[in-house]
């Protein structure tokens, strides 16, 4: 007997149904993998209000879902935002994006990386209509636009090569600073 999947029978476009089914089958792989988690998974809430990031981890144990991925085809994305958050409640919200929380998320399946990046264009476009584009000043001399951007994170604004330990690569190359595009004016006709 063939089974036939929810996404096979959608012709690929997600549901909450699908998400809701998503989200159970990686958390039951990941009890498997990690008994002992520092957050319980305490329930999963699909937020239509969610538009920066595909999904985020709560200190008590709540899982949130961008609706973003409702109607589109992303399943790969959604399967590895799964992984990114549960690793998040596995190793506690406090590590951040640190060692544990990277090997653990990469024992899950998921791309060890602090932000999402669609190769899904119909994801991707929902999720890209930030205010901001970040762009990053390479030392080649290389301007790499990053992603659009809702907010401008201190993270990036502050950043000075070399100062504090701080060093990034995009491509092999280090990143000299970052700086941010600002499009409200654009849209203001100022």
């Amino acid at each position: 007997m063939t089974t036939v999947s929810p996404a096979a029978e959608s012709g690929g476009v997600l549901t909450q149904a699908m998400i809701q089914v998503v989200v159970l089958r990686e958390l039951d792989r990941a009890l498997v993998l990690f008994p002992s988690w520092v957050h319980p998974f305490a329930g999963l809430e699909i937020s239509p209000r969610m538009r920066r990031s595909y999904g985020q981890a709560h200190a008590d144990g709540r899982l949130r879902i961008s609706a973003q991925f409702v109607g589109t085809t992303a399943l790969a994305d959604l399967e590895d935002t799964v992984r990114h958050e549960l690793a998040h409640l596995i190793v506690g919200v406090s590590a951040k994006h640190g060692r544990a929380w990277k090997q653990v998320a990469t024992a899950l399946g998921a791309t060890p990386r602090a932000a999402g990046r669609s190769t899904n264009g119909d994801l991707h476009g929902r999720m890209a209509d930030g205010p901001f584009t970040l762009v990053a000043e390479l030392l080649n001399g290389e301007e790499r636009v990053i992603r659009r951007v809702f907010r401008r994170s201190r993270r990036y604004r502050d950043y000075r090569y070399g100062e504090a330990g701080q060093r990034y690569r995009i491509g092999g190359e280090w990143v000299r600073r970052f700086r941010y595009i600002d499009h409200r004016a654009e849209s203001t006709g100022g």
